[in-house]
């Protein structure tokens, strides 16, 4: 895989390709990123971050990959359909596309200067830009394909949240129109100068580009006039692009195969949300050797959607998972799962939560009020588990003793791939108190411990990212829980509302519980068969806001 270096939004150190001829026959320029070899590392390379800080991503991309454009294609920011409808056009004519304000160009119009270009393809409105030719894109097709020269597919994009997989997913040799479904087409405004496009040519690179991009995390129309434009200029310039939920190129099957797929192809990530050079290196080089989880992708979450039999092997009384032997309990995970598809749009893989340690009424030979299960009682169910795709959870119930301890008791099933871990304040008791007497409670330093022991663990034994469930239905089982540490990429912290009773009740616990929630933890929650009034739906559980990530079923 060739991974290139970061040099800033410059075109100096790399090379160029003709694309086209400018009205006064000099070529256009492809800018063509160059791997430049990681000096720690020798035989690998490093991998280019856009940088998206000063002028924003959309120049940042344009300068990444235009030395010279025959024009330029720009769309007013704030207007969706026609910055969908621009994209699809500066991918149809390779050349870079500019997001702009309809009340002042200047930022655009230096860009065009340095682009050598004499005119705009602008689609809605536009401001003045001096002596720059303004030529407006007609709305209808055939005047569009007549204005290009290229035969144009139609398709229409359901919002502006799928406007970077749908550029995407244009085919640079088959051109096609983008509508933002619902909206009216931009009406052309008033033409400024020249009426017929500069001559322009296809975009190659070699060798290929991916260019990784992520939606924004805000709603600002700014945001998104950004990306548009960002991706399809890399679309334009022949990158093949990447839409990412969250900004790591482990974050879905997808990106994960695309990387493993075309080990020739440079990376370049679009925005400084991927991360410094050496970060991405790393998430590059993991999404290539590391093992994918239940479902593909290397991170738990925003990837999937988990749907979980919670129990203790053989014990039915302890919940669903206990009523039926292994490859049984695989096909009702299965089954639970498929029923909360339909109300996904992330794909919703089964699991098992497997309590390990029990909370016991007597105190044991330890004298810690826990009984432990013997690991290779519990290995058959992991294996079965790995083969079936779905995931498992390790449930920890530890009485008088410290969650730490007894999560290295199970070091050699946490190595596996798909095994997290999940700890129960509930039954974690300080000294004197008795299970069923008391509601046990863990402070956020003791949880933090462990997030910080499975993270090294899942980073030495190159493992994908786990899944750490803290169950809570109080407050005061996880005291100082703003201080819990989500800082370890490792580990998806996830809290999980174990509230049962009538739906009041449940929202009730639920609404407490991500009061105050801190940044970076994901929400879960359990379904009772028996203690709930009713027992949600799958449909009603995704209801419920947000829709939880992790849904387990006592």
């Amino acid at each position: 895989m060739a991974i290139v270096t970061a040099s800033g939004v410059g075109i100096g150190a790399v090379a160029s390709c003709t694309v086209g001829l400018d009205d006064d026959g000099s070529p256009a320029g492809i800018v063509q990123p160059e791997a430049q070899p990681d000096e720690s590392d020798p035989g690998r390379s490093l991998p280019v971050v856009v940088d998206d800080a000063e002028g924003g991503l959309a120049l940042g991309t344009t300068q990444q990959f235009f030395a010279r454009a025959p024009f330029v294609v720009t769309a007013p920011v704030g207007d969706g359909a026609a910055l969908v409808r621009a994209a699809s056009l500066a991918v149809a004519t390779s050349v870079p596309m500019l997001p702009i304000d309809p009340a002042d160009g200047s930022a655009v119009l230096e860009e065009i200067e340095r682009l050598g270009a004499g005119s705009v393809l602008a689609v809605g409105e536009m401001p003045d830009l001096g002596t720059v030719s303004v030529i407006q894109a007609p709305a209808g097709r055939a005047d569009l394909e007549e204005m290009i020269g290229r035969g144009l597919d139609e398709r229409d994009v359901p919002g502006t949240a799928d406007s970077l997989d749908a550029i995407a997913a244009i085919d640079g040799e088959d051109a096609t129109l983008l509508s933002l479904a619902g909206e009216p087409l931009p009406e052309p405004g008033p033409a400024a100068g020249a009426d017929a496009l500069p001559e322009f040519g296809r975009a190659e690179l070699d060798p290929p580009v991916l260019a990784l991009i992520a939606g924004p995390a805000s709603e600002d129309g700014q945001a998104w006039a950004e990306h548009i434009a960002a991706a399809a200029t890399a679309r334009a310039a022949g990158a093949t692009v990447v839409p990412l939920a969250v900004p790591d190129p482990r974050a879905t099957a997808g990106s994960v195969s695309a990387i493993r797929d075309n080990e020739d192809a440079t990376v370049v990530a679009l925005g400084s949300a991927f991360g410094t050079v050496p970060e991405l290196r790393e998430r590059v080089r993991a999404a290539v050797s590391v093992p994918e989880l239940p479902g593909g992708g290397q991170l738990v979450y925003p990837g999937r959607r988990m749907i979980a039999l919670y129990g203790h092997p053989g014990v039915p009384a302890m919940g669903l998972l206990g009523e039926q032997p292994v490859d049984e309990a695989i096909a009702r995970a299965v089954e639970l799962a498929e029923q909360y598809q339909p109300f996904s749009a992330e794909p919703v893989i089964p699991a098992f939560e497997l309590i390990v340690t029990v909370a016991s009424v007597s105190a044991g030979a330890d004298g810690n009020y826990s009984n432990i299960a013997e690991v290779e009682m519990v290995r058959p169910w992991i294996e079965a588990a790995a083969e079936a795709g779905v995931y498992v959870v390790l449930d920890l119930q530890p009485g008088r003793t410290d969650f730490l301890t007894q999560a290295r008791m199970f070091e050699d099933l946490l190595r596996e791939p798909h095994v997290g871990l999940a700890l129960d304040p509930e039954w974690r008791l300080k000294p004197g108190e008795m299970h069923l007497r008391q509601i046990g409670q863990v402070d956020a330093a003791e949880v933090n411990e462990v997030t910080d022991w499975l993270a090294d663990l899942t980073a030495r034994h190159d493992l994908p990212q786990k899944v750490l469930i803290l169950h809570q239905f109080q407050q005061r089982m996880i005291t100082d829980r703003e201080s819990l540490d989500t800082s370890r990429e490792e580990v998806a912290v996830l809290i999980h509302a174990d509230g049962h009773g009538v739906p009041g009740e449940k929202m009730s616990t639920w609404e407490a519980l991500k009061t105050g929630l801190p940044d970076g933890v994901w929400l879960g929650w359990k379904n009772f068969i028996d203690e709930d009034f009713p027992t949600f739906t799958p449909e009603r559980t995704m209801l419920v806001d947000p829709a939880p990530w992790f849904v387990s079923y006592q």
